[in-house]
């Protein structure tokens, strides 16, 4: 069965299945946050301080 995840910022559904570094992540906080591209994480981090960590994957 697959899972899915969602982008914070459009909600697009990201396939947990999908490969681990496709997926564009930032940390922030100590809480994960996932999104479809890098350009939706840079967003979060604009919007949000540069405060997360970059992780992709």
């Amino acid at each position: 069965m697959k899972r899915f995840m969602k982008c914070e910022l459009c909600n697009a559904e990201i396939a947990d299945e999908k490969c681990m570094f496709a997926v564009h992540m930032r940390t922030r906080g100590g809480e994960d946050h996932y999104f479809c591209c890098e350009r939706h994480a840079d967003e979060f981090d604009t919007t949000h301080g540069n405060e997360s960590e970059k992780t992709e994957g």
